[in-house]
Order: C-alpha cells, then structure tokens, then sequence
C-alpha cells in the first residue's frame, strides 16, 4: 500500500497548473496553520499572556434583552428618509 505523500505525488502530477496552483496554496494555509499553533504552545509559558483553553468558547452565551419601543435600526432607517 502506497504512504499519502506517494499518492500525494502521483496526483499532482496529472493536475493542470490551476489546480496545481490551488493545490499550494491549500498546502501553505495548512502550514500557517501549524505555525500558529506552534507558536501558541511557546506562549503558554510565558506569564505574561493567557492562552485559553481547547475548548473555550469565545464569549459567553448571553440571553438577548427584549427592549420596548421601536427598535433602533428602524429609528435609523425613518431617520434618513
């Protein structure tokens, strides 16, 4: 059984220059992706930044507030007529 870089290489070999092109900038985003992750591990200890958790989320869920009267966005759009 062929490794996935193996198979990897055959088929880029039959891709026309767009695809090819496409293809690199897939394999250049997914190693972005690594250095960042790389670089969230180096700060982690140091003390001076707080890296959140795995699974934070980023805000807290919050429960809309029921207003009264006109809501604004219509305040705005009978302004400008």
């Amino acid at each position: 059984m062929k490794s996935a870089k193996e198979t990897l290489h055959l088929t880029i070999e039959t891709l026309s220059e767009e695809e090819a092109r496409e293809v690199l900038a897939l394999t250049q985003r997914v190693r972005r992706g690594k250095r960042a992750s790389q670089t969230l591990k180096r700060l982690a200890h140091d003390l001076a930044f707080s890296v959140p958790q795995h699974r934070a989320t980023p805000f807290g869920i919050v429960t809309p507030v029921q207003g009264k009267g006109s809501p604004a966005s219509k305040l705005l759009e009978h302004d400008r007529r």
